[in-house]
């Protein structure tokens, strides 16, 4: 007996609030990260990348683990978000149950964190640095497709390289008059989600420096914050 065809993935819709609520939680959790936390990204697997490639160009082959840890995690959270999407009830809730995991593992981070190290200054070390790198990019991989559309315009809030590529491009089309009425929403979308991105790593910086690793509370509680607030946007919609 054959079995149905599986039909692809349709990227989710959000509002902007969302999509650059999430976007400032992934750029303070990487601010963190590669500051203290883990040394390495945990949202844009375009830096691990290059962090990899200078490592080992530079022969620091020990050096190149732990950022080679963070893409190779990110790619296996990717393939398990298909089972967490067609799972439960299906595609309709599947933006709270990826929101879900990402809490928790993000949960979990912050305990590796401040229960492995305390409080204050210390850099995570060992195999404890590998766990919270671990639990923090399986969680950006699992908010990456919470919303990948805002009112049309294709977004991201883990990486901004495509946005800043299509803002670039929108910005272009802007100096043609007949075009503004189609890239003035465009460019509102990108340039709020980018910016989101930059103000959340800003205040990474700030509260690494003012509060040591307690500063891993900010994004840990943010995304359950920007959870409930979903649901409860949804349920009055």
């Amino acid at each position: 007996m054959a079995q149905p065809e599986l039909k692809p993935l349709t990227p989710f819709p959000g509002s902007l609030a969302l999509a650059s609520s999430l976007a400032a939680v992934a750029g303070c959790l990487d601010a963190l990260s590669l500051d203290r936390l883990t040394g390495t990204f945990v949202a844009f697997q375009s830096g691990n990348t290059v962090l990899v490639g200078l490592e080992i160009g530079q022969g620091h082959l020990a050096r190149a683990w732990p950022p080679l840890v963070a893409v190779l995690t990110y790619v296996v959270g990717s393939a398990l978000t298909p089972f967490v999407i067609r799972s439960g009830d299906g595609a309709r809730r599947a933006p709270r149950r990826l929101l879900a995991w990402a809490t928790l593992l993000l949960a979990a981070d912050a305990g590796i964190v401040l229960i492995g190290f305390g409080t204050g200054s210390e850099t995570p070390t060992g195999f404890l640095r590998y766990l919270g790198i671990v639990a923090a990019t399986l969680a950006m991989a699992m908010q990456t497709p919470v919303v990948r559309t805002v009112d049309g315009v294709p977004v991201s809030t883990t990486f901004s390289s495509g946005m800043l590529v299509r803002l670039g491009q929108s910005l272009a089309d802007l100096l043609h008059r007949s075009a503004r009425p189609r890239e003035l929403p465009v460019t509102r979308i990108l340039v709020i989600t980018n910016v989101a991105f930059l103000g959340g790593a800003i205040l990474g910086g700030v509260a690494i420096e003012a509060w040591g690793n307690l500063a891993i509370l900010l994004p840990a509680l943010a995304l359950p914050a920007i959870a409930v607030a979903r649901g409860r946007f949804e349920r009055a919609a």
